[in-house]
């Protein structure tokens, strides 16, 4: 049975609502654990009165939506094949996309929650040109980790001894074999959706017109999504170093970025439902910061603290943010 206009509009009210109150409560829970919330408030009050703190604060609160900038600016690049949207409107939409994320498995309802605010395209074509980027994030991110095990692998485990050599050598093989098939693959998608069209059935004439999408795309778009991925990655790694040194962990940028990268690395294989992800979060970069930290009294509530400081300004401000734009979303539509 059809829905009416009224029924649709009832129903988008009501679930936009339902999203915004999981949304508020998702952060509540996440700051109202004991040791997430006491790690980080401690932490917080003991360096307030430091400007120095204060100042690498002010400088990662900044760091925010030049991080989500890129990332909205990155996604109007792709999105543009489908449908022509502003920066103002890929912002926006970037944002409400973060608040969906917030209570779904690995965040996937960061890309569908962008796709529900597009006005003209049915979201199942703009899912292939957000998966794109999604893909070119992930894709750095791997890459970036792979790079970092290549010089984690040498500090922190004794070469000399040869089982170790021959787990080094097989890390650097497989690293260049790994990280060349993905970027070979990444670079050719527009055939990849070719040939992906070819075995569509001749009935399917929806999911071809999809696909004919991704076969616009060029490289040379596809080398700028990736640069910008890349820059997005540096941006909050930086942020991330600079909230280490805020909460008073000396560490050279060399090791930091190495360190960072093996966690994002990491955390990219844990699969996490949003209830857990700030705890998972917390005890991967105490694990990998902990090992140049070995020794020091309150490295681990330090790391802890700027874990979640990470979180707090790339997440949960977001995530709030977004919730403003939660009435751009067209939850029930026509199909």
């Amino acid at each position: 049975m059809a829905l009416t206009a009224k029924v649709k509009k009832t129903i988008n009210t009501s679930l936009r609502i339902v999203i915004a109150f999981l949304a508020s409560w998702f952060i509540y829970k996440q700051l109202a654990d004991p040791q997430n919330f006491l790690s980080f408030t401690d932490s917080f009050q003991s360096k307030w009165n430091h400007a120095d703190f204060m100042f690498l604060i002010i400088v990662s609160l900044l760091l925010m939506p030049v991080n989500w900038g890129v990332e909205a600016f990155k996604w109007k690049l792709l999105i543009n094949y489908a449908e022509r949207v502003s920066f103002k409107q890929a912002l926006m939409s970037v944002f409400s996309g973060i608040t969906m994320s917030l209570f779904t498995p690995n965040r996937v309802g960061e890309f569908l929650g962008r796709l529900l605010t597009l006005k003209h395209t049915h979201p199942l074509k703009g899912a292939f040109l957000t998966i794109t980027g999604s893909i070119s994030q992930l894709m750095t991110t791997l890459l970036f980790g792979m790079m970092a095990l290549c010089f984690f692998f040498p500090i922190y485990y004794d070469l000399d001894i040869t089982r170790y050599l021959v787990m080094y050598l097989f890390i650097l093989i497989t690293v260049f074999l790994a990280g060349g098939f993905m970027v070979m693959i990444y670079l050719k998608v527009s055939r990849v959706a070719r040939l992906t069209s070819s075995f569509v059935k001749p009935g399917w004439e929806k999911i071809r017109g999809y696909l004919r999408v991704m076969r616009r795309l060029k490289r040379s778009l596809l080398i700028k999504v990736l640069m910008l991925s890349m820059l997005r990655y540096m941006i909050f790694s930086t942020q991330f170093y600079i909230l280490l040194i805020a909460f008073g962990l000396s560490i050279p940028w060399y090791h930091a970025f190495i360190l960072i990268s093996m966690t994002y690395f990491t955390m990219t294989a844990i699969p996490t439902i949003a209830l857990v992800d700030l705890g998972i979060r917390g005890s991967v970069s105490i694990y990998f910061l902990g090992l140049y930290f070995t020794g020091q009294p309150g490295s681990a509530v330090s790391i802890l603290a700027a874990s979640t400081a990470v979180w707090i300004i790339n997440l949960a401000i977001p995530s709030l943010v977004g919730v403003l734009f939660i009435n751009r979303m067209k939850l029930i539509r026509e199909v």
